[in-house]
């Protein structure tokens, strides 16, 4: 009797072994994607005096969380009956992407909260200016255009930035992704007579408040690396 109760028990742990064993072990993608922000080129076309470009990465760490970048460069060229000045330079953006989305089997989309911490590199070209009169019984033309612009070289900023943002498989590892920017200046550095009125990557800087706001649209293909 006690030999056929160990048969059994022996039979019964093999059995629950092979079935773990027999069960698919499900595994996720690790990658890392390439792309570029579509806004930027599309605003060069249809905006004169604005030209930009900014590629992104990202690199999954975890089942949620990615390491993200974006580098790039703006062109923006301001025009008002106050002052006429360009600003151009370089940026670049480093920071995390979480997922909030829970995904079926087999799906990779993502509903993304985040930040990034943003550094530029730019100068401005001053090509005119107002000049702000207090007496106006001499009729004087006010606006001052320069004959050769005045250059204001190596100056930067630093901000940060919370997103919100989402990404969709389209096709076989090429995404689509859309994200809204909350931007705060944190320090630039700025000359004397003449404010950061721009800044590449951060865009409108105003003297009111240290907040601004982004758009990012973007496509990105994905090199998958190993499985986890």
């Amino acid at each position: 009797m006690l030999k056929s109760i160990t048969n059994c028990l022996f039979f019964f742990v093999v059995c629950i072994g092979y079935a773990q064993d027999s069960i698919p072990k499900y595994t996720e993608r690790y990658s890392i994607r390439f792309g570029v922000d579509l806004s930027k080129p599309i605003r060069s076309g249809i905006e004169d005096r604005y030209k930009g470009l900014e590629f992104t990465a990202d690199y999954r760490l975890s089942h949620r969380l990615f390491l993200a970048a974006e580098v790039g460069m703006e062109e923006k060229r301001v025009v008002s009956e106050s002052l006429d000045f360009q600003t151009s330079g370089e940026y670049l953006k480093l920071g995390f992407d979480i997922n909030l989305f829970t995904n079926w089997q087999g799906m990779e989309n993502q509903l993304l909260t985040g930040f990034r911490l943003g550094t530029s590199s730019h100068k401005h070209q001053l090509y005119g200016y107002a000049v702000r009169q207090l007496n106006h019984f001499w009729k004087e033309e006010l606006y001052k255009p320069l004959d050769k612009p005045i250059e204001f070289n190596n100056l930067d900023a630093f901000w940060f930035e919370i997103l919100l943002g989402v990404k969709a498989e389209l096709l076989t590892n090429l995404y689509m992704g859309i994200s809204v920017r909350m931007n705060y200046l944190i320090n630039d550095k700025e000359v004397d007579n003449f404010d950061n009125l721009y800044v590449p990557g951060f865009h409108r800087v105003s003297d009111v408040s240290p907040w601004g706001a982004g758009l990012n649209y973007t496509i990105m293909y994905q090199f998958p690396l190993y499985r986890k």
